[in-house]
């Protein structure tokens, strides 16, 4: 099957882009101008230079194709460069869905987030759930994917925590109660994959998560035992870090922002036994891969 995978050139995107090549699919991916340099294997892929937001583009990048896997997605707004939830989520999946209806795509992968729900709290959560909605008003055969923290060799999730970590004192925002399911990489890109091929896959959500239930106080500390570190922690009420939160997630170097504070608020863990049965995958332990994530 020829694919055309939007996001293709991201931390997701890299590893799903070689597992269908892998699966023998011919891969296309759409590739904004400045963003070739990621493809460092090229001549694997066939490239279409355009940006999502323009409708020409994406009609390019969809003709001729029999599925599409679309992975655009952002997780933190930088509103003075026009990087927000509205434009990354909401629009850019409107235009491709649009797009792949007018070249008579059939098959579309959608990939979402855990938590997504109608009233979520979070304008992420928000975006994405309208994201959904439109993939599922669409005639295209979907399938959508709602994967929890996604951890691999480098994930930004990880390195994070081993940045917090380095710091005398770790802030536990909440009392670092809220649970966590992380799902590896290569287990979320092998359902993208697998969906493909499987019919019965369409028209169904499939929510990812591993075999670890954390709270995010654990996996601090499970991340400084793996690197042999010992910690101070510090539990931070959610009241006291809103104000300067709100005064400075302005700045980008700043690590958090109001949105991502409500998201911390809940729990992220899902029931896994629907994909679990469905793609036949054993999850992989984001424990047991410490030792290696934190090398």
């Amino acid at each position: 099957m020829k694919v055309l995978v939007t996001g293709g050139t991201g931390y997701v995107g890299s590893k799903v882009r070689e597992s269908l090549r892998e699966a023998g699919h011919d891969v296309r991916l759409l590739v904004r101008q400045g963003s070739e340099h990621k493809v460092t294997n090229s001549d694997a892929y066939e490239i279409v230079q355009g940006n999502i937001f323009n409708t020409n583009a994406c009609l390019r990048a969809c003709d001729g194709v029999a599925g599409v896997v679309h992975l655009v997605g952002i997780i933190r707004e930088h509103r003075s460069r026009g990087v927000t939830f509205e434009q990354y989520h909401s629009v850019a999946t409107t235009n491709i869905l649009d797009a792949a209806r007018q070249m008579g795509v059939e098959r579309f992968i959608h990939m979402s987030a855990l938590g997504v729900k109608q009233g979520a709290r979070s304008f992420y959560h928000q975006t994405k759930y309208a994201s959904e909605q439109a993939v599922k008003e669409s005639p295209l055969r979907w399938t959508i994917f709602r994967p929890s923290l996604i951890f691999g060799a480098g994930d930004a999730f990880t390195r994070q925590v081993i940045s917090l970590i380095q710091k005398p004192i770790v802030p536990l925002i909440g009392g670092g109660k809220s649970l966590f399911q992380p799902v590896a990489l290569e287990d979320t890109s092998a359902c993208v994959t697998a969906a493909l091929a499987m019919p019965e896959t369409q028209g169904q959500t499939f929510e990812l998560g591993g075999p670890d239930r954390l709270s995010f106080s654990s996996i601090v500390h499970k991340i400084a035992t793996a690197m042999g570190r010992p910690i101070k922690t510090l539990n931070v009420p959610m009241w006291s870090v809103r104000p300067p939160v709100k005064i400075m997630e302005r700045f980008e170097a700043f690590p958090l922002t109001t949105d991502q504070l409500r998201m911390l608020a809940e729990d992220n863990v899902c029931e896994i036994d629907h994909y679990v049965k469905t793609f036949h995958i054993e999850p992989k332990s984001f424990v047991r891969a410490l030792p290696e994530l934190v090398k």
